[in-house]
């Protein structure tokens, strides 16, 4: 059986780029505004616009891979009116069906709007960063941004253009996401669309983490959004640079990005193989939709400690006396029987592994081995061992979890001891010892504090 290959190492633009929902050109890498948060800032690029032949040969490449949208971006694309107009009709004209503009709309008048739409434009994603005035040109790093960007979506609506927007959450506004869809409903009424971004720890940022916003204050923010945008008719969407499911998502997983690509693409889906700028940490070990969310941002981890992150749903082995929560997994006695769409964790329960097992196992949709160990067991432990080698580069998400039940009736205090001890050399990611005494909790929770303990009587 060969060994879990790992994905290629993306940066966090090209991360975002891999999503292939859509296909991304990006017209230039300059821009008018200088956001302090932005994850592609102009001076890490050349200045010259993308040429000509490279564009076309990304708008040929999506048409073979079956695409319908086009998304155009920059930098801001709307600097190079000429060839923004030419590249929505040649992109049109070579049968994309939908084309999308990526901007802070602050350059688009009446007539440029008009001249879009007439080209073929049919929807637009405007970085409306906040509906404060002195919180958006904070953002924008432009004073006076806030009425120009107004003054486009104006003439981008009117113009017939669909319009999503997104605003990017960060400290100053991390608690205001209800009143920010309040403000659209009213000022902005056409719109029914807006993909809530947070500021990622990447680009610019990097030298302005007091941005960053704090997860346990925004996913109460969100939740209340959840409802509101329900009651306002505004549909609200997670991007892959968005929040993870923790944070105000797990009951909207229809409308996340990273849970619908997980749910179509099973285990090895685009959204969980960024684990090069995403990751799980201590509070995912338990949550039932780990396969379904790529976890937090690295620097989120370390500059923010996980803080607001703790699992939505939980899973538990089907032994154990904590009750899984309900619709967070599926048991079954047969590998071959688990589908990927019957829940976000899947338990294979078997009492013994055959050789092949651990290859058979990675190849299906188990997301959890939930193994009644015997210790005698050779062949038990040799296929251990065998899947513990074979996803030994594997990130959290992508690995099958070894749950192990254990009887330990009989044994003395040193035999439990180096029974845990085993569980723990096979990345077990949790122990359950049956007939275990009490008073060994505390002695076990020491010697091995990263396995999750559960003893039976």
């Amino acid at each position: 059986m060969s060994a879990f290959t790992p994905p290629p190492t993306l940066e966090p633009a090209q991360a975002e780029e891999s999503h292939l929902t859509k296909g991304l050109v990006r017209l230039t890498m300059v821009c008018n505004e200088r956001c302090p948060f932005c994850n592609v800032p102009a001076e890490d690029f050349p200045a010259a616009p993308t040429p000509e032949e490279v564009i076309d040969g990304q708008i040929a490449a999506l048409l073979a891979e079956g695409g319908r949208t086009l998304t155009i971006s920059g930098g801001e694309p709307t600097l190079l009116r000429r060839r923004l107009l030419n590249t929505i009709r040649r992109a049109r004209a070579a049968g994309v069906p939908l084309v999308e503009l990526q901007t802070n709309a602050i350059l688009i008048t009446p007539d440029y709007a008009a001249a879009m739409a007439e080209a073929g434009l049919t929807s637009a994603f405007v970085s409306l960063l906040s509906h404060v005035p002195e919180h958006h040109d904070l953002l924008a790093g432009l004073d006076g941004a806030f009425p120009r960007c107004l003054a486009g979506l104006d003439a981008l609506l009117a113009a017939g253009v669909r319009v999503t927007l997104n605003p990017v959450l960060a400290a100053p506004t991390q608690t205001l996401l209800p009143d920010y869809l309040r403000f659209v409903a009213e000022r902005l009424p056409g719109v029914k669309s807006v993909s809530v971004s947070a500021v990622q720890p990447h680009g610019r940022a990097r030298a302005n983490l007091h941005l960053l916003p704090d997860y346990a204050l925004l996913g109460p923010a969100v939740r209340e959004a959840q409802g509101l945008a329900a009651a306002l008719g505004i549909e609200l969407l997670n991007p892959y640079c968005g929040l993870p499911l923790c944070v105000g998502w797990a009951d909207a997983q229809d409308r996340s990005v990273e849970a619908l690509e997980a749910e179509i693409g099973g285990a090895r889906a685009l959204n969980i193989q960024n684990e090069h700028n995403k990751r799980q940490g201590a509070p995912c070990l338990r949550c039932a939709l780990r396969t379904r969310c790529g976890g937090a941002w690295v620097e989120y981890w370390a500059e923010r400690g996980g803080s607001g992150l703790e699992a939505p749903l939980r899973a538990a082995p089907p032994w154990s006396l904590e009750a899984a929560d309900p619709g967070a997994q599926v048991v079954s006695d047969t590998l071959d029987t688990l589908r990927s769409d019957d829940a976000p964790t899947r338990w294979w329960h078997t009492a013994a592994l055959a050789p092949g097992d651990a290859a058979r196992l990675l190849g299906s949709a188990a997301t959890d081995l939930a193994l009644r160990l015997d210790p005698q067991d050779r062949a038990t432990l040799i296929e251990l061992r065998r899947l513990q080698r074979a996803q030994a580069e594997a990130s959290p998400q992508l690995r099958r979890r070894v749950w192990l039940w254990i009887d330990t009736t009989g044994h003395d205090e040193a035999q439990v001891l180096e029974l845990a001890r085993l569980a723990a050399a096979l990345d077990a990611h949790g122990l359950t010892l049956k007939g275990a005494a009490p008073r060994l909790r505390r002695a076990l929770a020491l010697a091995l504090p990263s396995l999750h303990l559960e003893l039976l009587p």
